[in-house]
């Protein structure tokens, strides 16, 4: 065999075993390919879950703070004692932020890069900050009114007792007990408006932080200061009744007209 011949053979030789090896290390190349197309595939899946998951619980917590506010709103157009310029302030306030609201759950509901939703979602429920005040602002106003219809019907009643603590003492009974529970309702229904005066003018003038520590401190402290104030109000309304109570069972002891009832309440 000539040198040539022996050349020719061992070129084919290499050709051949390289062609050998190219063909072994298809298969694993492809399961690589194949390996990483499942993984992208079910990356894609997890997050197409998460950003259904993201929207439907933003949507939800939206639905329930537009929900809170329309419901805040009847209750404020119900006030007896509130003018109605400061009703419809509050209802302008109220239905600004119903509108921001709504125009974020649009953009979320459009989202389809979960990065972006993430972002809108943190946006939309805790950068709310007129809603994180006018909420608690608005329950407050709400209480005050109560407190101030019930302190003007138990100011009624104290003087439709009068007239029969009047007549009863006239009729020669000792009303002195009596006389010192009608004096304790009229202490109390002053106590309970002045309680109620107070809650209004710290909260009317609060504005929201807009992410200011210093005016969220103060908001909140004077929030919890007003709620105070309710429940001292209520607390003062309730033993007015109490007094009520009293003078009416007095009166049914001397067998005399007691045709009035003590069932005012007052919730906070």
């Amino acid at each position: 065999m000539n040198t040539n011949n022996i050349k020719k053979i061992t070129s084919s030789l290499v050709v051949g075993s390289s062609l050998v090896m190219s063909l072994v290390a298809l298969p694993a190349y492809a399961q690589k390919v194949t390996a990483s197309t499942t993984v992208s595939v079910k990356s894609q899946a997890n997050q197409t879950q998460k950003l259904a998951a993201l929207i439907a619980k933003t949507d939800q917590e939206i639905t329930a703070r537009i929900t809170s506010l329309n419901t805040l709103s009847t209750k404020v157009q119900s006030l007896k004692n509130v003018s109605s310029t400061e009703k419809a302030n509050i209802s302008a306030e109220v239905q600004t932020e119903i509108g921001n609201l709504t125009t974020s759950k649009a953009k979320i509901d459009a989202d389809t890069v979960l990065s972006v939703a993430r972002t809108d979602a943190a946006s939309a429920i805790n950068t709310s900050r007129i809603y994180a005040l006018i909420i608690p602002q608005g329950n407050i106003e709400v209480s005050v009114d109560r407190i101030n219809v019930l302190v003007g019907l138990m100011n009624g009643i104290a003087t439709k007792l009068q007239i029969r603590i009047t007549a009863a003492q006239t009729a020669g009974k000792d009303v002195s007990a009596l006389q010192s529970a009608l004096s304790d309702i009229t202490s109390q229904t002053t106590a309970a408006s002045a309680q109620a005066s107070t809650a209004e003018t710290g909260v009317s003038g609060l504005v929201p932080d807009n992410g200011n520590k210093t005016i969220l401190a103060s908001n909140t402290a004077a929030l919890k200061s007003a709620r105070e104030n309710i429940k001292t109000a209520a607390a003062a309304l309730k033993t007015a009744r109490q007094d009520v109570k009293t003078i009416i069972n007095g009166l049914k002891a001397f067998h005399l007209d007691t045709s009035i009832t003590a069932s005012t309440t007052v919730s906070h």
